[in-house]
């Protein structure tokens, strides 16, 4: 496994750094990424929704 310089002996294939700059899991950080965008913007509206709700209830 590829050692990313200045990665050091103790993080030796163990840290995020190391494992994302081999390039071997970059399709599983891209499809985490994508499903945290999606979580949050699903989050997001949902929020807003809610608040808006609650504002016309309460006039």
């Amino acid at each position: 496994m590829y050692k990313m310089p200045g990665a050091g002996v103790a993080v030796a294939g163990g840290g995020v750094g190391t494992l994302a700059s081999t390039g071997a899991d970059v399709g599983w950080w891209l499809t985490i990424g994508g499903l945290l965008v999606i979580l949050g913007t699903v989050a997001v509206i949902a929020a807003y929704r809610r608040n808006r709700r609650f504002a016309r209830t309460s006039d």
